[in-house]
This record gives C-alpha cells, structure tokens and sequence, in this order.
C-alpha cells in the first residue's frame, strides 16, 4: 500500500475512544487508554511469523551470506559471539536478580557528584560516571574518582513506596543541588546503579539474541530467555518516574495518563513537596529508565524476543514455553507500551517512543500499536522536520531524531495486517513502503546535502563539531535507494576515511574497501552481496541552501569538498541559537570562522548560545530576539567562480536594518576567500563580532592600548584602537593552514580586541579556554556597513595581497595573486567602474564580482536586481 493509502488509513487513528476497556485499572477521571489491552493481541500473536521487526529472515540470509563471502562480515559475527559468550558464565539466578532489581531503577543522568562539590571541583548536572559489570553495585566519578555509594556521603534519606510490593528509594542527605530547573535536587547513586544495570542486561539480552539469529546456537536463546523473563517479572513493578528522583507512588496506568495531574501525591527527596505531577512530564519519565526515552530499553528487548521465541533446541523442542511467551509479551512487551502511548506529543524523545511502540505491535501481533507508531512516523518526517527535509533543530538533534524513526520504516517493509483485520474505519495496511512516495526521502536527501567537505555537518545551533550521519544510516541509504549512486560514493568515501593507507583511492580501492571494512554492524543485514561490484561517480557535494531551512551552503572544489561557507538566516526554534545571520567558514578540515557549538546540558551552555558567540552583529550588547525573528534569504546564487547569498532578518526590533551579503570568490586551486558585507541601522551600539583561535594571534596595522578599565561583555585583556581604516588579524588555524581577516573600517568605527568564552566540550576537559574575540563597534542609530574579507591559505604567501575601500557604501577592491577583484554590494542598487585596458567598463547591479587579470576582464559575475523576498 502506497504512502496515501497508509495516510488515509491512519486519519482516523487519533480519535479513536473507547474500542477496548479491557482490564486497565483504576484510571481516574478518564477513559482507560484504548492501546493498553486490545483484544487483537490475542486474537493474531499466532499469525506473526518471526523474526518480524527491525530484521526479516531475507536480512538474515543476507546476513549469512555476507558472513561466507566476506572478512568484514566474518569478523562482526564472531565479535558478536564472543561479546554474548564472554558473560554466559555469569546468569546465574543470583546475577540475574542482582542485575534486574524489583526496586524501580532511577536513570544514569541526574546525579551530580558530591564530592567534585566538595573538592571545589566544576559539578555537571549529571554528573561524570563510570559503571563496570564487575563491579556492578558501585560507580565511580571520572573527575574526582570518589567511588560512590560512599559512607561519606550516605544515603539516609529514605522514601516508601506503598502501591504494589513495597519499594525503598534512597537519597543522598545533606546540602542539595540545583539540577536544572529542579532547584533541591538529590542525587541517589543507588538509583543510578540500577539503572545502570538494566541498560546493561538489556544490552546484552539483544546480544544474545543476535548471536543466535546469527548462529542458530540454541545456547544464547535459553540465555535471553532467561533475562527475558526476570525483566517480564520485574517490570510491572516498576513505577513511572523522572530522571530527577520522582517517582508516581500508583499503578502505572494511572499515572501514565495522569502524569501532569496525578490522583495522588508523587514520592519527591525532601525538601521538595509533593505537586501531584511528575516534573517535566513525559519529557523525562520512563520507568526502566528516567530520561524520556524508555524507547531504548524497549526496541532492545523486544528485538531480543523477536529474535529468540521461536528457538529450539537441537532435538527441535522449543525453547520457551507457550506460558514463558505470554508471559513476556503481556508482562513486558505490552507493559512497556503503557506509558509510551499516553504520550500524543511529537517531539525528538517521544518518536523513539512511538517506534518501539509499533515495533512491539508488530512482534505480538497489535495492528493498532503498530497504526500508533506509523501516525507518529508520518507526524515526524511531514511536521517535526521542515518541509525541504531538514533539521527544524540542529544537525546533531536531527540525527536523533532520525535514530527514533529508523527502524520502524526498516520494520514495516512490506507490512500487512493479519489477514482478517479491520480497524475502526473498516481499513487495513498492506505492502507498506516508507522509503518511497513519503517526505522520509527528502529527509534523507536533505542529511546528504548538509554535510561539509569532511562528511561531518557543519555545528550550527545546538550540534557538535563531531555530528555525522553516521556508517549506519548511510548503509540505509544505499540499500534502499540504489538508483541514487551519489550515496553509494557516500559511503564508500564514509568507509575510506576509515583507514590511513596512503592509495586508498580511486575506484578500484573504494569498491575494495567494501569487501574489507564493514560499514557497521547493520551493513551485515542490509548491504548486498556484490555491492563492491558496483561502480559511483566521485563524491560530490551541491551548493544547497533548502527553503525551508534557510542557511545557504556555499562550497568551493571540483567536488564541493574543498570549503564550505554557511550563512544562516534560520528561524527561530527549539534547539536554536541566538545567532541570526551568523557566519561560519571552513575550509580543507579546518574551522576558520568557527561555530563553539554545544554545551549539552552543561550549566554554563549559554555561554556557546548567546549572540555574542557567534560571528554576526550584536546591537546594544544584547542577545537577539526569539520570537518574530524571522529570517529571509534574499537571494543565493553560484556559479564556477563565486556563490553568493544575501539574507535579512528581525533579530532586532530596533534595528530597521539587519542585512548580510557574503560570497565566496573562487580562482580555484584552493585559492578562495570570502567577502562580507554587513549592513546595520537602529539602536545606540553596533557590534560586527568575530572569533579566531589562539594559535599565533596577531594584529597588523593597527595600534592596540590596553584597556582595563573597559567593559567589553564578559572578555578579558581588552585592547582597543581607532578601527576606521583598512586593518588585518591572522592566526593559526591548524599547522598547515592560517586564516586571515580583512577589517575595512568605517567613519567612526572603534576596534577591539579581547580573550572571551572557548570552552566547546560539556565534560569540561577544556575548561577555562578563551579565544580571541574581535569587536567592531559603531555608535548611534546611523545607517553601517561592516566589511571584511576572510582568506584561509596553506604555506607562508596569502593569495589576497591587498583589500581597500573603492567606495565605502560597499564597493570593495582585492588584490590577489593573479590580478584585482572588483566586488560590489549595493543597499538596492549600485554601479561599478572596472578599469580595463580597453577602458573603464560600467557594472550596474545589486551585487557584482569581476575579475581583471592583465588588464582585461576574466570573468563577470552579477546579481542585477534589488531582491525582494526569499530565494528558491
């Protein structure tokens, strides 16, 4: 069935009421979930053929065969055995119970370290741990080692559970922290451990699973079995809770429908009252876990089951009884759907949610579980992503969010309900195919086009230096779009970097790699035997900016892969950053207009967030504004020798001007700069900020004095001078690689020059860096425009030799190494004369390029008309 067929199928889905009471409990105050106990698990668990969900058995016989024919497969389903034999030995009923406590386990997040406080260390929110299966009841701080529990610190603060078989959640007493927006917070090591434990039986549990699916040895399903069914003896008693240390003290139906407003007080550590909600709701609620995404547990568990249900022994008697099957299912499976179907909202947790949702759906036999997984699938690729395929947060985010999708669309290839079935509207799914005729392709095209010349995404919002797409996802794209080579030379170039063989290259080596590196413990499944065969053209990556996204990507090098140059004129939203026509340059591996990206959720991350961060303009040193900010991208064009794009917004209101220009000038051969035009009017101070890096920071033409005595945001070692002329900084960028920043001063301009916020990694290995900062700053409301030209070059000779004012409303002279570049920027519209051995030749447009090489015109590039709204 077709993706308007699945869609109308599921229109209805929503409003669904009442179809099954079933036995639900005491829900106060509204309708039972009609998802908890549908008849239909009963009615079709017999008609589902296994392994069903994220691996078919066709996967499986890929599987095999890739094992046969190939080193890298061989290699990953041996590493897979070893991993699932070397803690055989351990299940012992003793380890079992240890390991899958009845106390409710807490999370690994929400347990700052009390001794780093005491020590006068930095304390993250969640603290900085260390676990080991060996040493199972204890963990250990990776900043101050302190192994906790501890008897310094003990947990004498002791709350009782009442619903259910009596539980006892510990607290570590005395002076409390703030975690984030929970302002008396407790942390409780024990809590932790047990979390820590079922992450990790759960984990293994799976490994097992695989290890059979891959073998066929009958020993790792009676193992699995085993986990299996302690967690189907446990997990009904485990009570819904938040990462923070609150827990619902009530059956878990009630309080997964009442979250927000439960019947009766929620257990909280003292001094915390009672509020009768669990604090931030769903957001951070689980109850194998405390973060939001029980999701992780689930989508292990019910693979391992998948995997196993069905096992026999060598004398072909199976392995779990029709007892031990219901018993998983209903007391597991099932039950670990009760909270995730409350939840309506979509957002990067709850699509993880909504995936294992349906994955269980589809292992027990429940078509509706698998419609409330399908709806909130379609909600996430037609809503949570924009409308071209990208990110409505970050880079990093969206990756998260494609990791709680995945595997549903994986799991549902060729779906159909069980043959009898109807839902409420008399429909059924047949033959689904989520690849094909969704957005979830242009989700995937758009992953493809924002990566930067290194296969990593540039660290815009809230993202990392480090986000990548990923060897799994891109196997994805190969095995399920084969008619779009672009991606197959993806993943050969992803599996490429991958080694340090000087020859690994050309098509020969790339088809070569194939055979020998795996993509991934996926690749096993999903990539075909042969593909090495197959041949794609070099990697290329397009000049892109998506209409929807707003943040033009401007690349230079035969391949795109040379720089990249993004200008963001992004709206705003969660995830974001105040950083509206922010600038970011890269260029041959290395940063040289940087992004400090994400702090996580470190205490200090607005630090990484705030305008001031971000290579733009900041007016009346104020961070922008959220709502309403919009942003315009007023025109992107490219072409061979220069990419272009011009965007606006309302990041101010009292700035009636917010306007950016910016190119990238491309002689090729590496040689490529960017020129900037920044234009400004509306409020007392203006200031175009800048950032380098400290490795050999140096300022030329220009005369710095201390400044001690003034105040320049938070920066330290403040220098200043008269900034109304043509000036440069240059730094180091890597050891091979200087950048270099044209400043062309205005009439009352003011330079500064300062050491302000560096630090880029949450766990604070670099705590306490600082970067140089550069401050242009203008004063009073009067129309500016802030010009700069950026060059990033290898070796000791810069290919721009000069930069210098022809006109100063934007009309820009650069000297290089092969002749002049003539660049014009006008507010509306402008005119250029070009001296030529044949004459001055007039140039009249919005925005031009043209390049004299001896004396005559190279090349000629030229936006003509003043824009007037968004560009394709």
């Amino acid at each position: 069935m077709g993706r308007t067929s699945v869609r109308n199928c599921l229109a209805g889905f929503v409003v669904i009421v009442g179809a099954w009471l079933g036995n639900a409990g005491d829900v106060r105050g509204a309708e039972p979930e009609p998802l908890w106990d549908g008849p239909a698990w009963e009615r079709y668990r017999d008609t589902v053929a296994h392994p069903c969900t994220t691996f078919k058995p066709a996967d499986v016989e890929r599987a095999r065969e890739n094992i046969q024919r190939y080193p890298w497969a061989k290699n990953y389903a041996a590493s897979v055995e070893a991993n699932a034999r070397r803690n055989l030995d351990r299940l012992t009923p003793e380890f079992l119970v240890n390991m899958i406590p009845e106390t409710t386990p807490g999370d690994p997040l929400w347990t700052p370290c009390p001794a780093c406080r005491a020590q006068g260390k930095p304390v993250h929110p969640h603290g900085l741990w260390s676990w080991d299966v060996d040493d199972a009841d204890h963990l250990r701080c990776t900043q101050c080692k302190t192994v906790f529990p501890n008897d310094a610190y003990p947990e004498d603060v002791v709350l009782q559970t009442q619903w259910g078989k009596p539980q006892t959640i510990t607290y570590c007493g005395g002076e409390t922290f703030v975690i984030f927006g929970y302002k008396t917070g407790r942390p409780s090591f024990t809590a932790n451990v047990r979390a820590r434990k079922v992450k990790w039986i759960a984990g293994y549990c799976r490994t097992l699973a695989e290890a059979h699916l891959l073998t066929r040895q009958p020993e790792y399903a009676r193992a699995c079995r085993e986990i299996l069914v302690r967690l189907a003896a446990c997990y009904p008693g485990w009570l819904v809770h938040v990462g923070y240390g609150e827990y619902a003290d009530m059956d878990p139906r009630i309080a997964a429908q009442n979250i927000n407003n439960l019947p009766e007080p929620e257990l909280c550590p003292p001094p915390n009252k009672p509020d009768r909600r669990l604090h931030t709701g769903y957001w951070s609620a689980g109850r194998a876990g405390g973060v939001g995404m029980e999701s992780g547990f689930v989508r292990q568990v019910v693979e391992a089951y998948d995997w196993t249900c069905t096992a026999q022994d060598a004398d072909g008697k199976p392995i779990f009884s029709d007892a031990e099957r219901r018993k998983i299912e209903r007391d597991l499976l099932r039950e670990s759907t009760i909270l995730l179907v409350c939840d309506k909202a979509i957002n990067n947790k709850s699509v993880s949610n909504r995936t294992a949702a349906a994955l269980v759906g589809m292992c027990v036999g429940d078509p509706e579980l698998v419609r409330f997984g399908l709806e909130g699938f379609h909600r996430t690729v037609d809503g949570w992503f924009l409308a071209d395929g990208t990110t409505s947060e970050s880079p990093a985010y969206g990756t998260m969010t494609l990791g709680g999708i995945w595997d549903l669309a994986q799991a549902v290839r060729g779906y159909s309900d069980p043959p009898d079935y109807r839902d409420a509207d008399g429909k059924r799914l047949d033959s689904i195919d989520l690849y094909h005729g969704t957005a979830y392709e242009r989700v995937w095209e758009a992953f493809f086009r924002g990566l930067q010349g290194d296969l990593r995404y540039p660290p815009y919002a809230d993202s990392h230096r480090s986000s990548s797409l990923g060897a799994n996802y891109i196997e994805l794209m190969v095995s399920n779009y084969p008619d779009r080579p672009q991606y197959l030379a993806l993943l050969q170039e992803t599996l490429g970097s991958r080694t340090k063989a000087p020859d690994a290259a050309g098509d020969v080596a790339r088809q070569e790699l194939l055979k020998e590196l795996p993509g991934s413990g996926l690749a096993v499944y999903v990539r075909e035997p042969g593909l090495e065969q197959r041949t794609a053209p070099p990697l290329s990556l397009p000049d892109w900016c998506p209409p929807e996204l707003r943040i033009g990507h401007m690349r230079t090098g035969a391949d795109g892969r040379e720089s990249l140059l993004t200008l963001s004129a992004s709206q705003w939203g969660i995830h974001h950053h105040y950083d509206s026509l922010n600038l970011y340059y890269w260029k041959q591996g290395h940063e040289l207009l940087s992004d400090l990206g994400y702090l996580w959720d470190h205490p200090l991350k607005h630090m990484t967030v705030r305008t001031v961060a971000h290579n733009t303009v900041v007016v009346d040193e104020r961070d922008q504004v959220t709502r309403e900010r919009g942003g315009e991208v007023l025109f992107f064009k490219t072409s061979e020798h220069v990419k272009a794009m011009e965007a606006s917004s309302r990041a101010y209101p009292q700035a009636g001007l917010y306007r950016r220009t910016s190119a990238v000038i491309d002689h090729g051969g590496g040689r490529n700069y960017v020129v900037d035009f920044f234009r400004v009017s509306g409020g007392r101070r203006q200031d175009y900020v800048y950032h380098g890096d400290n490795g050999g920071f140096a300022v030329h033409g220009l005369s710095l004095q201390p400044a001690p005595a003034a105040k320049l945001y938070d920066f330290r070692n403040v220098q200043t001078a008269d900034g109304a002329a043509v000036w440069r900084t240059a730094w180091k960028c890597a050891a091979d690689m200087t950048c270099v920043a044209w400043n062309v001063g205005q009439s009352g301009e003011r330079a500064w020059v300062a050491d302000g916020w560096g630090q880029r990694d949450w766990k604070n290995s670099d705590l306490g860096a600082t970067i140089p900062y550069v401050v242009r700053r203008c004063e009073g409301d009067g129309a500016r425009t802030f010009i700069s030209v950026f060059e990033g070059h290898a070796g000791t000779e810069p290919f721009v030799r000069g930069v210098q004012p022809a006109d100063p409303s934007g009309t820009l002279l650069v000297e290089t190494a092969l002749g002049r570049d003539y660049v014009l920027s006008a507010l509306d519209a402008g005119t250029m004369q070009v001296p030529t051995s044949a004459g001055r030749q007039r140039i009249d447009a919005h925005f031009a390029v043209v390049s004299v090489q001896d004396q005559q015109i190279a090349w000629t590039f030229a936006v003509e008309d003043k824009p007037s709204g968004d560009a394709p």
